[in-house]
C-alpha cells in the first residue's frame, strides 16, 4: 500500500511539475519565431505536409502545387533561417524572419496566430495567410503549365513560400522555356509570362494547311482564285477558263514574335495558262506565264486547335516561262 502511496505522490508531483513548467516553455520553447523557424525548416526539408501545420490560411483556389513532389523538386529552397519576435498582443504576434534562398539573404516581417493549444498546454503559432502567394500564369496558346515538372492550370496557381520554381509548358503544338520565379513572402504574387514556340506537331499541321489552301487555289479556272492570296493581271479578253499548276512549294517553318506566330516568308511558284484575244488586233493566242511571290500569314492556336490565315508579302511577279 505504502509503495503506490508513494507512487500517486510521486506522479502528482510530476504533473504539478509538469504544469508549472508549461509557462516556461511557452515562453522559451513555443513562441512565434521558433514557430517561424520550423516553418522554413519544412519548406527546406520539402515537407510540405509539415509546413501546412504552421500556416493559417484560407482554402486554396486549386492544390495542384501545394504538395511535396513539386516542392521537392524546387531549383532552389531556403535555408538558414532565423526569426525574432518583435510583438506580442494577445492572440497575435510580429515576427522578423532572414532566410537564405538563391544564395541572397531576405527578411520579411511575418504576421503569427495563435492556434488551440496543443495538448491543451502549449502554444502553437501559425504564419497568418490572408491570401495564399501565388505564381500568375500568362500563357498563351495553352490551358496548362508546368510547375516544376508538374502539370497545373494555367492563371492563378497558390504556392509555398519561400522557393524558387521552374514554370513552362509543353503542349502539342506549342512549347516555352522554362522560366524562374522567385515567391519569397506570403503575399508575393509573381506573374510569368511564356512566349510559345512552335512544336514539330504545329509546323507540321501548318504544312498541311498551307499545301491544302495551295492545291485548293490552283484548282480554280479564273485569274483571281476566290479567297487566294495570287492571280494574274492581263489587259486582254480570257477565252475560256484558265488553268494553274503549282511550280514550286513554299518551305514551311515558323517565327514566334512575342505571343504571336507568324508562317516565316516563303516563295511559291505558280503557272497559269490559257487563251486570249488581244484587245488591239483581235487576234487570238495562247499564253503561259509563270508567277512568283512571297507566302506569309498568322497562325493561331486556340483550344488545341490551328488556324493559319494566309497573307501575301509584297507583289506577284511574272517570271520567264
Amino acid at each position: 500500500m505504502r509503495t503506490s502511496r508513494n507512487l500517486l505522490i510521486a506522479g502528482l508531483v510530476i504533473i504539478v511539475l509538469s504544469v508549472a513548467a508549461v509557462p516556461l516553455l511557452n515562453f522559451a520553447v513555443y513562441t512565434p519565431a521558433r514557430a517561424a523557424e520550423a516553418y522554413i525548416s519544412a519548406i527546406e526539408k520539402g515537407d510540405a505536409e509539415r509546413a501546412f501545420s504552421y500556416l493559417s490560411s484560407p482554402t486554396p483556389s486549386s492544390t495542384l502545387a501545394l504538395n511535396h513532389e513539386v516542392l521537392a523538386a524546387a531549383p532552389d529552397l531556403p535555408r538558414d533561417a532565423k526569426a525574432t519576435t518583435i510583438e506580442t498582443n494577445g492572440d497575435h504576434a510580429k515576427v522578423t524572419l532572414t532566410y537564405v534562398l538563391s544564395s541572397q539573404t531576405q527578411t520579411i516581417k511575418l504576421s503569427m496566430v495563435k492556434l488551440p493549444a496543443a495538448a491543451g498546454l502549449f502554444d502553437r503559432w501559425a504564419i497568418e495567410q490572408k491570401e495564399w502567394p501565388t505564381l500568375n500564369l500568362d500563357v498563351s496558346g495553352s490551358s496548362t503549365a508546368t510547375v516544376n515538372g508538374y502539370s497545373v492550370a494555367a492563371g492563378s496557381v497558390p504556392v509555398l513560400f519561400p522557393a524558387t520554381y521552374l514554370v513552362g509548358f509543353d503542349a502539342m503544338y506549342l512549347k516555352s522555356k522554362a522560366e524562374r520565379a522567385e515567391v519569397t513572402a506570403p503575399t508575393d504574387s509573381s506573374t510569368v509570362t511564356l512566349s510559345p514556340e512552335p512544336t514539330a506537331k504545329l509546323e507540321e499541321t501548318v504544312r498541311e494547311q498551307v499545301d491544302e489552301h495551295l492545291q485548293t487555289c490552283v484548282k480554280a479556272k479564273t485569274l483571281y482564285p476566290s479567297g487566294c492570296v495570287f492571280g494574274f493581271d492581263s489587259d486582254n479578253e480570257i477565252l475560256g477558263d484558265v488553268k494553274w499548276s503549282l511550280e514550286r512549294k513554299p518551305q514551311v517553318s515558323l517565327t514566334a514574335s512575342g505571343n504571336d506566330l507568324e508562317l516565316t516568308p516563303t516563295t511559291v511558284e505558280v503557272r497559269i495558262e490559257g487563251r486570249y484575244r488581244d484587245i488591239v488586233t483581235a487576234a487570238e493566242h495562247d499564253f503561259n506565264e509563270k508567277l512568283s511571290f512571297v507566302l506569309g500569314g498568322s497562325v493561331v492556336v486556340k483550344s488545341s486547335q490551328v488556324r493559319y490565315d494566309p497573307r501575301r508579302m509584297g507583289d506577284v511577279s511574272v517570271m520567264s516561262p
